[in-house]
């Protein structure tokens, strides 16, 4: 119903240029929202068209809102330079308010790409701006960027103080929407610095306003990371299905910018639980829909996880379907084919992200040269599936080998006998920890 009485508007012959652009840019945010980015697209083309017409002043602002049509569409190319010629439209027209808010949205979207760019001072800039004109919403919008900047750079104090003066400028304007984003990142930090408790109660918390709202692409994002906080809390069937409905969200919406990424999430669960086959198929689809993506950030959520699942696919597994001791060497040569795609992917860029990217990617070499010298010695690398140190908390550990025991109990036993140090590593610490509900597919106790 929106939707068609801002048609209407943007349509009207009465309506004046000014009412029918807003109202167009209006319309384009809603239908990006709720996953029609071909009509967002659309609607926000005609407008620029219009204004081009019949109101060259509106260009800049016009062309910065389908510059984030492009950008939250996964078009990062059409995006950025969309970017470029809104700002010196906005610059030279002497519009501070519209110049902020595209500033804030650019340093988005270099930060995503990895450009070797000051993305802080861009960011510190849109920021003055908006505090100058009093653009409260992006002030609290630019918080969060930055909260962002400094989680990619694994500051999660800076990250946290962020995201924390942007939910207090939402809560205090009333903006739920907003509130309840900034809760979710907030969530993640917490899950990122296990205070799985507080983690939790964010994520329930905002996923109930964006589900309210009917905000699917937020719901879709809160869903993948959720997934992540349920596996470490040994909820390992309701983490599945977290990954699962996240993933399909952004499929109906089409969100090709996050589908990657969250494809890759889901297929970390899903190894997790010894299902290769259906890891397989995921990630063969993310990297599928990474193709040429000039995007650091989002290969560097995909090709790690990626590269550990061929580690783990080397070794073998366990899981029902899995053979545990059967090796698979061939499988590293596909991992270290993995680490070199994303070596190459950061040469000449020195941002932020990518010293994130050369500090995994020297993880990465290490780990693959260990596994390659063990199983040369004929020993049993200490891996479990392809979980990493972080994601095999205590619940995590227990929940798994209760679901080994009742699903393929000789597993265990095998483990017990023929890879003690692994069987030591994954009962380590487990004496008093309660068996998690593993079976549950509930997201929510």
């Amino acid at each position: 119903l929106a939707c068609d009485l801002l048609r209407q508007i943007c349509n009207h012959k009465l309506a004046g240029i000014e009412d029918r652009l807003s109202h167009s840019q209006e319309l384009g945010g809603l239908l990006l929202r709720l996953g029609h980015p071909k009509d967002a697209t659309a609607t926000l083309t005609a407008a620029l068209e219009l204004a081009r017409k019949e109101a060259p002043v509106y260009v800049g602002q016009i062309t910065a809102a389908l510059a984030g049509i492009y950008m939250e569409s996964g078009k990062p190319e059409q995006a950025r330079e969309m970017f470029e010629q809104a700002i010196a439209e906005l610059r030279s027209s002497g519009k501070p308010r519209q110049l902020g808010i595209a500033l804030t949205n650019r340093a988005i979207l270099l930060r995503h790409l990895g450009d070797d760019v000051n993305v802080e001072a861009l960011l510190n800039e849109a920021l003055s701006i908006h505090r100058q004109t009093g653009h409260t919403r992006f002030e609290g919008l630019t918080l969060l960027a930055l909260g962002g900047l400094w989680r990619n750079m694994s500051d999660d104090d800076k990250a946290e103080r962020s995201y924390r003066s942007a939910l207090e400028v939402f809560r205090r304007t009333g903006d739920r929407p907003h509130e309840a984003q900034a809760l979710g990142n907030l969530a993640n930090v917490y899950l990122m610095t296990r205070r799985l408790t507080q983690a939790e109660q964010a994520y329930r918390e905002s996923l109930g306003v964006m589900r309210e709202l009917g905000h699917r692409r937020s719901e879709a994002i809160l869903l993948g990371n959720m997934g992540q906080l349920l596996q470490r809390t040994g909820r390992l069937n309701a983490s599945l299905r977290a990954g699962k409905e996240s993933v399909a969200i952004l499929e109906s919406v089409n969100d090709l910018m996050l589908l990657p990424a969250f494809r890759a999430m889901y297929a970390s669960s899903l190894a997790t639980h010894g299902d290769y086959e259906s890891a397989e198929n995921q990630l063969g689809l993310a990297v599928g829909e990474l193709g040429e993506s000039p995007s650091v950030s989002a290969l560097d959520h995909v090709l790690p996880v990626l590269f550990r699942f061929r580690i783990a696919q080397a070794i073998g597994g366990y899981g029902p379907g899995r053979t545990p001791g059967q090796r698979y060497p061939s499988r590293l040569d596909d991992a270290a084919d993995v680490l070199r795609q994303l070596r190459a992917a950061r040469t000449g860029s020195h941002s932020g992200r990518t010293q994130v990217v050369d500090r995994n990617v020297a993880n990465m070499a290490g780990s693959l040269s260990e596994v390659r010298e063990a199983l040369d010695k004929g020993i049993s690398p200490v891996v479990f599936n392809n979980l990493n140190e972080a994601e095999a908390s205590p619940q995590c550990r227990k929940a798994v080998l209760c679901r080994l025991k009742e699903l393929v109990p000789e597993q265990l036993e095998w483990m017990e006998s023929n890879e003690p140090e692994l069987y030591s590593f994954m009962n380590k610490g487990l004496e008093n920890e309660p068996e998690p509900d593993w079976r549950s597919e509930e997201l929510v106790t």
